[in-house]
């Protein structure tokens, strides 16, 4: 495959860019607190570009137009979801700044009496999404970099962990956030214009929908692609926000409850109507070729066969945008799990150097992640659907615990077994799956209905949110000023 140096040169030049930004802020990191929390001084707009990068990854780039390729306006289902998730996080969970959590489980104890049981599996899930999730953001910008550099996919997949690496091990989540800033810009910029081309070339939007098959133009695509396909999206998706320790990490590093609120609206909104820019692009590729084999080459086909070259090198660099920004999140998330609950369960305390052990934890992951991404395919295939089997669980057990007094340890442990064994039956008896394209909606309906049942049978007297607070911030006390 031919390599195509001014998409190679563009791309080189923003990584070096995001390295000069990256370093800048590095220069800026005083203690493990600006590392591992950004200071806890981060402002509503900062708050606001992190949650849009970080929220527009692979998965929405590439996947929500792959989806709008298949099914037309059903593919707006990925990204509004996502914002929706937002907003709803932002409305509910912001207050949990004052608190000065440092991760979500800190959040999730305060829920279940600090029950070790549940504390200890949310600590290794939420760690282990955070590795897995990193691996897929490899893999997929290894695989999006190949297609439209003509580089092989394994030195694309080193390209990408080493751009992420870049900017987010100098400076943690101080560099993470600020970098992320102008990649939410980067990318949204790029859709913009792209979407823009797409329909003055195609006449505008009535006539692109003439285009597409009339099923694509229904709401959310049900005639094209059902009504579940949709449904699973939106709760997989919306719960996956609700459950995800880098928002949290966002919300808690803010330097105010409000500012967190603004952020998380302004970039859910953000995050909606990128949506229309994702399936006006998925819509516009159908209309051009409509025989792809994979609905996700959509996007990639879009960069190597018809934009012009000024055209293909702004996007290629949106989706790098979209693809680091989450990786770095994730990195900068797993960081601060390692300093807070991972180093202490192995040696008993926390770490003297939290700043130096945060760096090298980092730095682990990333290689742990990429060679996954090279070397183990299948594994990390497995790895992202048992991940993805304990998301629902973790939303139940976190929505009953925050709107619900009568919400018990007891009844949070039977969601979270009950919501993974129903998730693992139907991932591994395929013929058990047959009303859903995603385990999500039975899984969650379980879990939700074992927590209420089991927690209606345990009721008791339960240790006040604020005291278990107090005792997990005696238990991180000095991490941040390290």
């Amino acid at each position: 495959m031919q390599v195509n140096l001014p998409i190679l040169t563009a791309l080189l030049l923003y990584g070096v860019f995001m390295l000069v930004v990256s370093l800048f802020w590095m220069l800026r990191v005083k203690t493990s607190g600006d590392y591992l929390m950004g200071g806890r001084r981060l402002p509503w707009w900062v708050q606001t570009g992190t949650f849009v990068a970080t929220g527009i990854g692979t998965g929405v780039t590439i996947g929500a137009a792959g989806l709008a390729y298949r099914g037309g306006w059903a593919g707006f289902t990925y990204p509004a979801a996502i914002g929706i998730g937002l907003i709803f996080v932002g409305s509910f969970y912001a207050r949990m700044r004052r608190f000065e959590f440092m991760t979500l489980s800190e959040e999730i104890a305060c829920y279940y009496d600090n029950d070790r049981l549940i504390f200890g599996f949310v600590n290794a899930s939420l760690y282990l999404s955070q590795v897995a999730w990193m691996t897929v953001q490899i893999m997929g910008g290894g695989f999006v970099l190949s297609v439209v550099t003509g580089l092989s996919v394994p030195i694309c997949m080193l390209i990408t962990g080493g751009l992420i690496a870049a900017t987010a091990l100098p400076g943690g989540l101080l560099t993470v956030v600020y970098t992320d800033v102008i990649q939410a810009f980067v990318l949204f910029f790029g859709f913009a214009v792209l979407a823009a081309i797409a329909l003055q070339q195609s006449g505008g939007l009535e006539e692109l929908h003439r285009r597409v098959p009339d099923e694509y133009v229904s709401f959310l695509g049900v005639d094209a692609v059902g009504v579940t396909t949709p449904i699973s999206i939106f709760l997989a998706l919306a719960i996956s926000i609700v459950a995800d320790p880098c928002r949290r990490l966002i919300i808690y590093s803010g330097r105010t409850e409000s500012g967190g609120v603004w952020a998380s609206w302004i970039a859910g909104m953000i995050e909606v109507l990128f949506a229309s820019l994702v399936v006006i692009v998925g819509m516009y590729a159908y209309s051009l070729n409509p025989h792809l084999e994979k609905q996700d080459q959509a996007l990639p086909w879009l960069v190597a066969e018809v934009m012009p070259i000024w055209l293909a090198s702004l996007v290629v660099i949106a989706v790098t945008a979209a693809i680091f920004s989450s990786g770095n999140s994730n990195a900068a998330t797993s960081g601060t799990f390692f300093i807070r609950h991972i180093y202490p369960l192995f040696m008993g305390e926390a770490p003297r150097n939290p700043l130096r052990v945060a760096r090298w934890s980092m730095a682990g992951v990333f290689l742990a992640s990429t060679a996954m991404a090279l070397f183990a395919r299948s594994i990390v295939d497995f790895v992202v659907d048992a991940l993805s089997v304990l998301t629902s669980g973790l939303g139940v057990i976190i929505i009953l615990g925050r709107f619900w007094n009568g919400a018990t340890r007891q009844g949070a442990l039977a969601a979270l077994i009950v919501s993974a064994g129903v998730s693992l039956l139907l991932l591994f008896v395929p013929d058990l799956n047959i009303l859903f394209e995603k385990a999500v909606i039975p899984a969650t309906a379980c879990g939700l209905i074992a927590h209420v049942l089991v927690s209606l049978l345990t009721q008791g007297e339960k240790t006040p949110f604020e005291k278990v607070a107090q005792t997990l911030a005696q238990q991180r006390r000095g991490i941040e000023r390290a």
